[in-house]
């Protein structure tokens, strides 16, 4: 059997999709504890921000295997644009891809740093994987299906539990960025009612919304696509959403050369109270 043309809007993801997103994701995750072990360089690149070379080397495992499962559907990746090498994607599918999110994280020694792959299909990300290499859990969704599993030292996932996202509660628990402070997004928070605040790195904040452990997530700044996607896509294969400032869905890859997204809040129940997707 070949490849599945995930061009077809009518073609959903299929398991062994995940499994190459999980395959591909844990061999970038060695390569990345490797070079920390060893003690990674850092860079700065064209936009001020860090670079090592286990960025680099993680996208580079990531891309070699999408590239051989799915040779026909474009890849859009941080270092690649950062080099000026992504395609123009105006095709219905392809792949985003942050093999190291957040690299401030991991060049300070924390473990809150994550790889991420995901698939977008007529603007949505419709399956996704992240990895977080040294806490050894992974997220996965795709359809209305999300799980969490554990990663051996030998990259076999085990434990692997559904998971959903839960009705908001009388206090929710809200999710910052550990390692920026934003005023805008403060500003946010201080209009919600009542809440809790966690600070947590990456794109594990949306696995913790997916996960049921919290509530809400704003980004009230521009990120790029790759950042979010894939953790968008386990949030809302766990019944979550991601809002524009529009109250509408966010949407990837529309007319947007740069692949930035707008600013968002995530949700672990739609606010609205329209259903999920």
């Amino acid at each position: 059997m070949g490849a599945p043309d995930l061009a077809d809007p009518d073609h959903q993801p299929l398991p062994d999709l995940i499994d190459t997103f999980e395959r591909a994701a844990i061999e970038a995750g060695r390569e990345i504890l490797a070079a920390r072990a060893a003690g990674a360089k850092v860079f700065i690149k064209s936009d001020s921000t860090p670079v090592t070379q286990a960025d680099r080397a993680a996208e580079a495992i990531i891309l070699a295997r999408l590239t051989e499962q799915f040779p026909d559907v474009p890849v859009v990746a941080e270092e690649m644009a950062e080099d000026g090498k992504c395609p123009s994607c105006t095709q219905a599918s392809y792949f985003l891809v942050d093999a190291l999110d957040g690299t401030g994280d991991f060049i300070a020694g924390r473990n809150e740093f994550t790889v991420n792959v995901a698939l977008i299909r007529d603007l949505k990300p419709v399956a996704g994987v992240v990895y977080a290499p040294a806490l050894g859990r992974i997220w996965s969704g795709s359809g209305s299906k999300a799980c969490v599993g554990e990663v051996t030292a030998d990259g076999e996932v085990h434990d692997r539990r559904e998971i959903r996202t839960r009705a908001l509660p009388k206090t929710p628990v809200a999710l910052v960025s550990l390692s920026h402070r934003e005023p805008e997004t403060q500003a946010w928070l201080d209009k919600l009612p009542a809440h809790e605040t966690t600070h947590i790195g990456s794109s594990l904040k949306f696995c913790l919304v997916a996960e049921g452990k919290a509530d809400v997530y704003p980004r009230l700044v521009c990120l790029h696509q790759w950042d979010i996607a894939a953790g968008d896509a386990v949030l809302r294969a766990a019944g979550g959403i991601t809002l524009g400032l529009d109250g509408k869905p966010l949407e990837y890859g529309v007319d947007n050369s740069d692949f930035d997204c707008g600013r968002f809040v995530c949700w672990g129940q739609d606010p609205t109270g329209r259903a999920n997707g």
